[in-house]
């Protein structure tokens, strides 16, 4: 595929209209020539007719895609559907981090008549009859055009709909938008909640004694993550800081986890961040290696393989706090998925 650097920004439809699929045979010489100038290697599937527009399935590089003609024979753009995990980091956390709700619907990797390249990422609010959303990132990951709500407004609404109790300062402090009623008064005095104590049943202390409290030097703190999960965090006599991890529905141990040291990080997963954050200053706050106690099964009846939990940081200029990705990973080092928020309060916050 073609990599040209991205000079301007323009949006083009990468749906036709009505769409009819023809043989090449049917396809003017001047297209097929274009399409021959354009991409010196590729493999046409199929040619679809639209109005006033010819469409190439193609391969290119081992890629699908679709190339687009005028019926002039000038070749307009292409489109490649790329998968979440193949984009810059930058523009996948801009998505985790100000789209809660939202669900991407697909990305495509666009390359112009014009020489721009960029990637067009569609997204679309979770739930019934929801308009589709375009976001336009050029090939760094930063944010172009986006036609999408306002972050900090999608933001304030969720956090709003998931606390009916919490009031707009609360709000204000959760999604990181400013109140200008609070700029008009003078700062409360805050009294500092009493953090309440997580005390799993019995049955999971028990559990957790009788199997790992042979190798507990410090701890465990006893920490609830989600709805459905307590997490004992202890060390051990090599001073290795673990997890373990139990199904609070069944009082049973799912997980441990093993919180590496830098010396142990995973090679496959460090040039993974490396390529994806591309020359830009990032910490590793954690890397954690799961695995699935011998008697777990998932739905396949089969014991899962072990993954890794990966929490990264970055400065932003002029932003106070970092800004966190998180990560998971196969246990081969592979990228698997984003995740939005904390496992718990044990977590990097």
């Amino acid at each position: 595929m073609k990599k040209i650097v991205l000079i301007a920004l323009m949006v083009l439809p990468l749906m036709a209209g009505a769409q009819t699929k023809i043989k090449e045979t049917a396809v003017p010489k001047s297209v097929l020539l274009s399409l021959e100038k354009t991409y010196e290697s590729y493999k046409v599937r199929t040619w679809y007719q639209a109005p006033g527009q010819y469409i190439a399935e193609v391969v290119i590089d081992g890629q699908n895609g679709r190339a687009y003609f005028t019926a002039g024979g000038d070749w307009q753009y292409s489109a490649f559907p790329v998968k979440m995990e193949e984009c810059p980091t930058m523009m996948n956390t801009y998505f985790v981090n100000n789209y809660p709700g939202y669900r991407v619907k697909s990305i495509d990797y666009v390359e112009e008549m014009n020489g721009d390249n960029y990637y067009r990422m569609i997204i679309i609010k979770k739930g019934i009859a929801e308009n589709d959303c375009e976001m336009i990132f050029d090939t760094r990951g930063k944010l172009m055009k986006s036609n999408a709500p306002d972050p900090d407004a999608v933001k304030r609404d969720y956090y709003t709909h998931n606390n009916p109790d919490a009031t707009d300062d609360k709000v204000s402090q959760k999604t990181g938008t400013e109140n200008s009623r609070r700029r008009d008064r003078p700062a409360p005095v805050v009294d500092e909640p009493q953090v309440e104590h997580f005390d799993p049943a019995e049955e999971i202390k028990d559990n957790f004694q009788k199997t790992l409290g042979k190798r507990v030097t410090a701890g465990p703190e006893w920490v609830k993550r989600g709805d459905y999960y307590a997490v004992a965090y202890f060390s051990n006599a090599k001073k290795e800081k673990l997890e373990a991890v139990y199904d609070m529905r069944t009082n049973q141990q799912r997980m441990t986890g093993k919180l590496l040291k830098k010396d142990k990080y995973n090679k496959a997963i460090l040039q993974y961040l490396d390529e994806k954050f591309n020359g830009e200053k990032y910490k590793i706050e954690k890397m954690v290696v799961y695995e699935y106690n011998s008697k777990f099964r998932g739905a396949d009846g089969k014991k899962p393989k072990p993954y890794t939990y990966v929490v990264v940081s970055q400065k932003i200029k002029g932003v106070r706090e970092p800004r966190f990705t998180r990560m998971e990973f196969d246990n081969r080092g592979v990228f698997t998925e984003l995740l939005a928020q904390p496992l718990d309060e044990r977590d990097v916050q």
